[in-house]
C-alpha cells in the first residue's frame, strides 16, 4: 500500500473561544464545514496558530475528535500532536490514529529546550512508537531548531514523511528540498509560512500548512490552482495580495491578528476573549485597516455565512 504523503493547501484551524475562554465547540465546527466547503486539501487541528499551547490534552483530544468527525475521508487530516513531553504527544498520536487521522505533526519541546542530539533521540523514539505516520514541525520562534544535521539523520526514519517549516528562511527551505531529493525523494517538505507561499512552491515544496489556507481558503486554492497550470506570474500576485494583510496581523500580539482577520470574515472566534487576552491600543485601527483590506479582497462577499 503506497505510504500517505501531505500535499497542497492545508489549513491550519483556529481555535474560538467563548466570552469565558472555553473553546466555543459549535464555532469550531462551523470553521470546519466552510472550509469542506472550499478547495484547500487538508486540515491541521492543534497548532500553533490554533493555541494548542493553551488548551488541556483533554481539549486537544476534543478538537482532534471533533474535526475528525466533521472531515475524515473528505480532506487530508494532520494531528497535531505537539506537546513539551514525550508522553503527552504519544497520547495525541494513538488518538489521531484510532480517529482516522493521515499523519501525526511534531515540534521540537519548547521552554525546556533539547540538544540536537536529545532531540535526534526524541523524534527517532516518537516515529518507532507511532502508529501514523510523522510530519516533522520546525518552528524555531517558538521551540528549539530541528538542524540540518539531525535533518539528515531522521531521513532515515521511514515512519517521519515529511516536514513543516516555518523558519520562513527560504535559503533553509531551499536545502531542505535538496538534501531530501538527493537523499529520499518521496520526503514532502512543506511551507508553514504564507509570506514566501509561491517562492517555496516554485523551490519545489510539497505543499504548506498555514494559517491563511483557514482564513482566506479561496485565494490559495487558486494559488494551487495557478501554480499548477504553469502561470506563476498570477500565482505570485495573488499571493502578494495579502501581505499587506499578513503584516497588519502581525503587528499585535500573536495570534490574535489571524483570529481577528477571522472574525471579521464571520468565523467567530470570540470577540471579547480576543480583546481581554491579547489587548492592545492598535486593536481598533487595526479592525479599521483589515476590514479595508478585506473589502478589497472579497468586494462584499467576504463573509462566512
Amino acid at each position: 500500500m503506497t505510504q500517505y504523503r501531505p500535499s497542497g493547501a492545508i489549513g491550519v484551524l483556529l481555535t474560538p473561544f467563548d466570552e469565558k475562554g472555553s473553546v466555543c465547540w459549535s464555532e469550531l465546527e462551523k470553521e470546519i464545514t466552510f472550509l469542506l466547503g472550499t478547495g484547500i486539501d487538508g486540515l491541521f487541528p492543534c497548532a500553533t496558530t490554533g493555541e494548542f499551547i493553551h488548551l488541556s490534552p483533554d481539549e486537544n483530544l476534543r478538537i482532534l475528535e471533533t474535526t475528525a468527525k466533521l472531515a475524515r475521508g473528505k480532506k487530508q487530516l494532520l494531528a497535531g500532536a505537539c506537546s513539551s513531553n514525550m508522553d503527552t504527544s504519544a497520547l495525541y498520536m494513538k488518538r489521531a490514529a484510532e480517529l482516522g487521522y493521515d499523519a501525526a505533526v511534531l515540534c521540537a519541546p519548547y521552554y525546556i529546550t533539547m540538544s540536537q542530539t536529545d532531540l535526534l533521540e526524541y523524534f527517532r523514539r516518537l516515529a518507532r512508537k507511532a502508529i501514523l505516520p510523522v510530519v516533522l514541525y520546525n518552528i524555531p520562534m517558538f521551540t528549539g531548531e530541528i538542524g540540518m544535521e539531525i535533518f539528515k539523520e531522521l531521513l532515515e526514519e521511514k515512519n517521519i514523511i515529511g516536514i513543516k517549516d516555518s523558519s520562513a528562511n527560504m535559503k533553509r527551505i531551499s536545502h531542505l528540498i535538496d538534501i531530501a531529493a538527493r537523499r529520499r525523494p518521496d520526503f514532502a517538505i512543506l511551507s508553514g509560512t504564507d509570506d514566501c507561499l509561491v517562492p517555496a512552491l516554485t523551490a519545489g515544496c510539497r505543499g504548506s500548512m498555514t494559517a491563511f489556507s483557514t482564513i482566506l481558503p479561496e485565494i490559495n486554492a487558486e494559488i494551487y490552482r495557478l501554480f499548477r497550470a504553469g502561470d506563476i506570474q498570477n500565482a505570485q500576485r495573488l499571493n502578494s495580495s495579502y501581505l499587506q494583510l499578513i503584516r497588519l496581523a502581525d503587528s499585535i500580539t500573536f495570534p490574535a491578528g489571524y483570529k481577528l482577520i477571522a472574525q471579521i470574515r464571520g468565523l467567530d472566534m470570540g470577540h471579547k476573549q480576543i480583546v481581554h487576552q491579547y489587548g492592545t491600543p492598535a486593536y481598533v485601527a487595526l479592525i479599521e485597516d483589515i476590514c479595508r483590506e478585506l473589502i478589497k479582497l472579497f468586494g462584499t462577499n467576504f463573509r462566512v455565512n
